[in-house]
C-alpha cells in the first residue's frame, strides 16, 4: 500500500493547481480513488484473517474547520481544532454498532517525515494538541469571528493529564514531490505521527495513514472510543462535529463532489461468496447541483464502516 500511496501522492503533486499543497492534498484524501485504496486495504486485512465483511467508506470535505478556544496550561489558545476527523466503526449484520473509534488529524507539509516545521499556526496547534488543560472547557466555534456560532463546550476526561494525545495525531506530508530520497520507500507520504518532546520539532517514527486506520480498526493503541454522548464529552463532541452530514458539490476544485461513498465487498472465505473484491465508487458528475450549504458538518470527516455477516460477527467467530 505504501507504493500505492506514493503513486497517489505523485498524482496529487502533478495535478496541483495554484492552491496550497496542504489544502490540495487534504482534499484528495476524500477523492473516490483514495477511498477505494483505503477500502481495499481493509478488505485485504480481513481476507488475511479469513473474515468476511462489507466495507463502506463515506467522506465529506469542506474548506475551513471549527475554531477551538482553550486553555493551554497558563495561556489561552485559539486555532483550528484539526483538519480531519476519522471515524472507524464495526457493525453487526443488522447494522448495529459493535465498536466505534475516532481520531483528529492535523495536516502539515514538511521537508522531513520526522520533523514538523515551525510557524505561528503550528505553534498554536501544537499548544492545543500537547498542552490542553483538560480541567477547563474546550470551546468550538464555526468560524474565527467572535460572533460565530458556538458548536459546543466540552470538558474532556482526564485519561491523559493534558493535551489530546489520546484522540489526535499530526498528519505530515511532503512539501515537494517527496521526502529526502532515503525515506521514500520506507515512509508513507501520509505520515501519522506525534511529537517526541514539546520543546523540539522532532517527531516519533509513525505510520502511514492507511496503517493508522487499520490500527484503529484492529488494535487498541490508536484512536479514542466513541460511546454514548451522555457519558463521554469526547463522544458528544464527535457527534456534534458529525451532525448534519450531507454531500454537496464544491464551487472550486473542478467542482469535485463534497461527498463520496466507496463500497467494497469482500467475501473470500466461503464458497458461496465471490473470490475477488468488487469496488463501486459513487459516480461523479461535474454539473451536480450545489445544495443546502447550511447543513454542512463542522469538520472534514472520513468514516470507515465494516459490517459482518451474522455468522462472522466478532462474538460468533470460531478461531
Amino acid at each position: 500500500m505504501q507504493y500505492s500511496d506514493w503513486q497517489y501522492w505523485f498524482w496529487i503533486k502533478r495535478l496541483q493547481k495554484g492552491r496550497s499543497l496542504e489544502r490540495w492534498a487534504l482534499r484528495h484524501l476524500h477523492h473516490r480513488d483514495h477511498l477505494n485504496l483505503l477500502a481495499e486495504r481493509v478488505v485485504e486485512f480481513n481476507k488475511l484473517h479469513r473474515r468476511p465483511c462489507h466495507v463502506q467508506i463515506n467522506s465529506i470535505w469542506i474548506d475551513g474547520t471549527p475554531q477551538a478556544t482553550a486553555k493551554a496550561r497558563t495561556k489561552d489558545v485559539k486555532c483550528e481544532l484539526a483538519d480531519l476527523l476519522y471515524i472507524v466503526e464495526e457493525l453487526n449484520h443488522k447494522g448495529d454498532i459493535i465498536c466505534r473509534k475516532g481520531i483528529l488529524l492535523q495536516g502539515k507539509n514538511t521537508v522531513h517525515p520526522k520533523k514538523i516545521d515551525s510557524g505561528n499556526s503550528t505553534r498554536k496547534e501544537r499548544a492545543l494538541f500537547e498542552k490542553l488543560d483538560r480541567r477547563h472547557e474546550l470551546t468550538l466555534n464555526t468560524g474565527v469571528s467572535k460572533t460565530s456560532t458556538i458548536i459546543g463546550q466540552y470538558l474532556l476526561d482526564s485519561v491523559v493529564k493534558e493535551g489530546l494525545s489520546d484522540c489526535a495525531r499530526f498528519l505530515l506530508m511532503p512539501k515537494k514531490r517527496c521526502w529526502f530520497h532515503d525515506f521514500i520507500f520506507n515512509c508513507s507520504p501520509f505520515h501519522v505521527t506525534w511529537t517526541k518532546r514539546e520543546t523540539s520539532n522532532d517527531m516519533v517514527v509513525g505510520q502511514g495513514l492507511t496503517e493508522a486506520v487499520l490500527e484503529m480498526y484492529s488494535g487498541t493503541g490508536l484512536g479514542k472510543e466513541i460511546i454514548a454522548p451522555t457519558k463521554c464529552e469526547w463522544s458528544r463532541m464527535v457527534l456534534d462535529l458529525e451532525n448534519r452530514y450531507k454531500g454537496v458539490g464544491m464551487k472550486g476544485y473542478d467542482r469535485q463532489k463534497r461527498h463520496y461513498s466507496s463500497d467494497t465487498f469482500s467475501f473470500t472465505v466461503h464458497k458461496r461468496f465471490s473470490q475477488n473484491p468488487q469496488v463501486n465508487a459513487e459516480a461523479y458528475y461535474s454539473n451536480d447541483e450545489l445544495i443546502d450549504f447550511g447543513s454542512l458538518p463542522y469538520i472534514s470527516i472520513i468514516k470507515v464502516s465494516v459490517e459482518y455477516p451474522e455468522q462472522d460477527e466478532p462474538n460468533k467467530r470460531v478461531n
